[in-house]
Order: C-alpha cells, then sequence, then structure tokens
C-alpha cells in the first residue's frame, strides 16, 4: 500500500486473501509499501520479518472493520528517495544531497520474494512507479486507492465516495459554529496538486466560496465576496472551503506575505518534503487582516481518510479485488483494476496511470471570477 490512508483499503485487501487462497495462491504482504521493500535486505534475514508478512484467511478476517491501513503504507518513491531516508545497508549510495534511485534494489527483493505478481494500492506516484518497474518485467497489478481521485485511467478511486461524504459532514458542523459565533468559517482540504475532492464537498456542502490549486486568488476580492456573503446571510456567517494547496496571485503574495517560506506556499511553491499544513492558517490570517474581523479556521486534514468505508467504498474495494485476482489467474499481469463511467468496472493496460494527473476542465466545472463551483461538476463524481 502507498499513499495516504483511504477508507476501503482494508476491505480490497482481505477480499484479494480470500480470492487468491480459493484460487490456491499463497499471500505474502509488504509492510509500509515501498519502504518495506526498500529496508528488506535479502542476504539479512533480521530484516524480513518486519517488512514482509504471510497473510492468512485467520489473520485478516477482522481488518475489514478497522481504520488506517493494516499492512501501513508510506510516500516513499524508489525513484528518487532522500539521503536520510536510506536505511544503513544502502548509505553507501548517497551522493550528497540528490534523490537516490533505488531501483535495483527492489527488484532485487522482489526477485528474492519469487511473487507471481505484486498487487499494488496505491496513489498515482504509487502506481506511476509500479508502472515503470512492469516495463522493466516485474508482474504488476494496480489498484486506484485514493481520496483525491486522481489516478488517470480511471474515474474512481477506493475511498474517494467516502471521504467526500466525510468531508460534507464535517463542515456541516462546522456551519453551525459558524452560525453560532456570526463568523466567516475557513475550512481547509487535503489536496496539493488536484482541488477535485474540494470542489465536490464545498458544492455538495452548500460552501458560499471554494479555492482550489489549479486558480490562484485574489484576497482582497475574496475578501470582499465573503464579506457581502456574511452580510446576506441572516444567521450573519459564510463558508470558505479551500484546498490546502490554495495559491494566491504572485503579485497579491508579494504584498500580503512576508515569511519566505509562507510566500513560497501561497505562489504556489511546493518544496519536495514540506511538512508544513496548508495554506489555509496564512489565508485566514491574511482575510482577518484585510477585513478587520475575526475567522474561524478548521483544518479537516487527515479526518476526511478515516471513518467507516460507505457503501460505495466496499463495493469498489469488492470489486477491485476480485478483477486483481481474476487478472491475476488468467495469467494477465500490468493491469488496472479501474471504473469508467458509461463502461463500469474495467482493466486497462497499468502504463494508463502514466498519462498525467486527472485534470479539472477549469472553465466547464469552476467559476474563476467568483470562487465558486458550477453545477455541472456533479458529473465528476463518476458513479
Amino acid at each position: 500500500m502507498g499513499g495516504g490512508d483511504a477508507p476501503g483499503q482494508n476491505m480490497c485487501l482481505k477480499a484479494i486473501v480470500y480470492g487468491a487462497i480459493d484460487r490456491g495462491y499463497s499471500v505474502v504482504g509488504i509492510r509500509k509499501g515501498w519502504e518495506g521493500l526498500m529496508y528488506y535486505q535479502p542476504e539479512n534475514a533480521t530484516t524480513h520479518a518486519d517488512n514482509v508478512m504471510i497473510l492468512n484467511k485467520s489473520r485478516v478476517r477482522d481488518i475489514d472493520r478497522m481504520g488506517g491501513a493494516y499492512l501501513h503504507s508510506s510516500r516513499l518513491h524508489p525513484g528518487h528517495v532522500h539521503p536520510e531516508q536510506l536505511p544503513v545497508f544502502l548509505q553507501t549510495r548517497k551522493k550528497g544531497n540528490e534523490p537516490v534511485d533505488i531501483t535495483d534494489h527492489i527488484k532485487q527483493v522482489l526477485d528474492k520474494l519469487q511473487l507471481d505478481a505484486l498487487v499494488v494500492l496505491g496513489d498515482r506516484a504509487t502506481l506511476d512507479y509500479a508502472a515503470r518497474l512492469s516495463k522493466e518485467g516485474v508482474p504488476f497489478l494496480g489498484i486506484p486507492n485514493t481520496v483525491h481521485i486522481n489516478v488517470s485511467g480511471s474515474d474512481y478511486c477506493l475511498g474517494f465516495s467516502t471521504a467526500l461524504a466525510r468531508g460534507v459532514h464535517f463542515i456541516q458542523e462546522i456551519r453551525a459554529m459558524a452560525g453560532s459565533r456570526e463568523e466567516v468559517a475557513v475550512i481547509e482540504i487535503l489536496g496539493r496538486s488536484t482541488g477535485l475532492t474540494t470542489l465536490l464537498i464545498a458544492l455538495l456542502a452548500g460552501a458560499d466560496r471554494t479555492l482550489i490549486p489549479e486558480v490562484p486568488f485574489d484576497p482582497e476580492k475574496l475578501a470582499l465576496l465573503l464579506t457581502e456573503d456574511k452580510r446576506a446571510n441572516p444567521a450573519n456567517y459564510a463558508l470558505l472551503v479551500l484546498s490546502e494547496a490554495a495559491s494566491m496571485e504572485p503579485e497579491k503574495a508579494a504584498k500580503y506575505v512576508t515569511s519566505s517560506q509562507a510566500l513560497d506556499k501561497m505562489a504556489g511553491e511546493r518544496q519536495v518534503g514540506s511538512r508544513v499544513t496548508g495554506a489555509g492558517a496564512i489565508v485566514t490570517e491574511i482575510l482577518e487582516n484585510i477585513t478587520r474581523q475575526r475567522f474561524l479556521f478548521q483544518p479537516l486534514s487527515y479526518l476526511i481518510r478515516t471513518g467507516e468505508p460507505d457503501g460505495q467504498d466496499l463495493l469498489g474495494a469488492m470489486n477491485f479485488a476480485t478483477m486483481a485476482v481474476n487478472s491475476l489467474v488468467e495469467g494477465k499481469t500490468a493491469r488496472l483494476a479501474a471504473y469508467r463511467q458509461g463502461e463500469n468496472y474495467v482493466t486497462l493496460p497499468l502504463d494508463v496511470v502514466t498519462q498525467g494527473e486527472s485534470n479539472i476542465n477549469i472553465t466547464d466545472h469552476f467559476d474563476a471570477r467568483t470562487y465558486t463551483p458550477r453545477s455541472g461538476i456533479l458529473w465528476a463524481a463518476r458513479f
């Protein structure tokens, strides 16, 4: 498993284990995705149990009732590993602060494990690397597993439906507090490169204004719009929902942001490995300074990744698992289990994930003048 947690991933893992065992296969689980393979040292048996485990029906029997990722997860990309992330036995590969490609080590580990195929549940970056190894002869099957619904080739990713519902639920709870305090509430949603999840949550929650990474905003204009929204509301409050990667028009960022790190963030410059939460707190402070009013700020952060998967994600987990196991039995690897609008569940060549991120058609689905999603975005829910 790679990337961030997504509701339904444990159900999917359980279904894969059950289905594969019923077809005569033995199943091993890789802990922490690519990181588990990085720390696995073929000639050092003491590293094996910490990174790979045998999965049987008894072991995974109740994991569908658990949150998080049963095998744990990581965002490690073996193609460019930061030197500080390398285990001791790979330290000799360091070349200053340059990222290190440990693909040869990953392939050596997979050869040692002698797998018929590796089923990867992951986000766009995780599956992109799997596609790279697939072209080099390693047998892979991919399952799109991310709340950001941004894996090219599939109109639905496991975990997205639950994240959508949870985001709307939490915004409605914050709405009540914003109303009682008569303030503008700023709600930050996860999403560093695409605003689709933010758009849909904002639309369904009835937010007044929305900020997405694809459209830089003018804080003065936004402050005026929110002030008007608040005044027009009989309860005297307004809601702004934004992506953590929302960025400001460069000239405005230079005017309102003093810290160099914050300026990079608001100007859309993302540093690899940055641990700063997001733009929400900066946007809130700027808007407060412009309006001379107190705002309510609440990042939803990882809350949309948690909770019990809804019916759509449970069904998606079972279907994706069934497709992966069927492909394995048929001897078909280098395939992606996907859902396509108008086609239902299908398998596609795995390298479809390398065609780039699924992007939003801004003209059709977002009004950049008013910072509001258009109702036509509903098709993008992809159900």
